[in-house]
């Protein structure tokens, strides 16, 4: 009896250390380190500089600037407290997400582009760890990678097609843009599927469509939030789909488009009903400089606003850029000769907030009393529409 007295006693001193020990072991905080082959000039890395923030997205909250030393590797510290997922924004170069919990990371960055032309095509960057926090993230952010190359590709190719009056090569290319679209979506909701016991599913769900997609998201984030209360990433896609049915309500066929008043690109602020004076049918077109799918849909806007421009067609262009400078040489670079306008507030623009964008390019053609009759016309299914509209 005292002996197994003494054996239960010495089970119970194990479990106790065993369960102190774990408890010693959860992380305050992960260590990243890495290194930015080719900074900016200090100027411009003072003007966008090395930040933690919380999101992706340009306008998201800012927890921490980045320093780099003088061999231009960086190291910092982030909180996991709670699990969840941080962004890196290098200097408006790169981007990346990743997933902050057990292990330390390593993530080294290009930099600046040095090519002679420099375009915002930025590389694939891989986020390097002992453990397997972050694989489903690096495995979806190549499959984007990959996505993201072949739109520009194509639209190059569409380019000349179209200078060159090619109509069957255009027409399918612009075919093959959208199957790119939706492509990457049937790649997203298959990782999802894949990944679906993991708080960072949520990463592959949020390429996933908050309007189109809505039941299958739900199914997923209902389970996620029994299994893990603390993930606010799960919550917020669930108030994005909320966000997504009020903004469907307005932007349905027949709905009213409001009265867009920005800052246009010379300085002076410009109405949309004002532009619709004289037209019958406008394009309300959302995209920005650094969109490679919008700059690569420009030329073929620019076609069908050539041809139908004289019959009742216009452009009016909503930019979520927020710089000034880099907008104005999209619209010269891309040779867009309708109205652009911006209040340079990046995704935080009014106008779309108002309509809920998440993403771009997104667009409505609207009569010329301001209804909505067609929405997301892309490649040659514009072109098709205004031909049977003016017709």
């Amino acid at each position: 009896m005292m002996r197994l007295r003494k054996i239960m006693a010495c089970v119970a001193l194990m479990l106790m250390a065993t369960s102190s020990n774990l408890f010693a072991q959860k992380k305050a905080y992960i260590t990243v380190t890495g290194k930015v082959n080719f900074p900016p000039s200090f100027e411009n890395q003072e003007k966008y500089p090395f930040v933690l923030k919380d999101k992706a997205i340009k306008d998201a909250e800012v927890f921490q600037t980045i320093k780099l030393r003088a061999d231009s590797t960086y190291e910092i510290q982030v909180p996991v407290k709670t699990p969840r997922l941080y962004s890196l924004d290098v200097f408006g170069w790169d981007r990346i997400t990743f997933w902050a919990e057990n292990d330390d990371l390593r993530i080294d960055f290009r930099g600046e582009d040095t090519a002679k032309v420099k375009i915002k095509n930025p590389p694939y960057v891989f986020i390097e760890s002992e453990g397997k926090d972050n694989q489903l993230i690096n495995i979806l952010n190549w499959e984007v990678y990959q996505n993201y190359q072949n739109t520009i590709a194509i639209g190059k190719r569409q380019s000349i097609a179209m200078r060159n009056k090619d109509t069957l090569m255009t027409k399918s290319l612009s075919e093959l843009m959208m199957e790119q679209y939706d492509n990457l979506s049937t790649r997203a909701k298959w990782y999802a599927k894949t990944y679906k016991n993991d708080p960072q599913v949520v990463y592959a769900l949020s390429y996933l469509s908050p309007r189109r997609d809505q039941e299958l998201i739900l199914g997923y984030v209902e389970s996620l939030l029994v299994k893990y209360p603390w993930l606010n990433e799960a919550q917020e896609l669930k108030n994005n789909i909320k966000k997504a049915s009020v903004a469907a309500k307005k932007t349905e066929i027949g709905a009213q488009f409001i009265n867009v008043a920005q800052m246009n690109d010379k300085g002076k602020v410009v109405k949309l009903y004002d532009q619709m004076k004289d037209k019958k049918y406008i394009l309300v077109d959302y995209w920005a400089s650094w969109c490679g799918p919008c700059r690569a849909e420009n030329p073929h806007i620019l076609k069908v606003y050539s041809k139908y421009k004289d019959k009742g067609f216009d452009v009016f262009a909503i930019s979520l850029d927020d710089n000034k400078e880099r907008w104005l040489k999209a619209i010269k670079d891309d040779n867009m000769p309708w109205t652009q306008v911006s209040d340079l507030k990046g995704w935080k623009n009014e106008a779309a907030q108002y309509y809920n964008i998440t993403s771009i390019p997104s667009s409505f053609l609207i009569d010329n009393t301001g209804k909505i009759i067609a929405r997301n016309l892309r490649g040659d299914m514009l072109e098709k529409e205004l031909e049977k509209l003016i017709k």
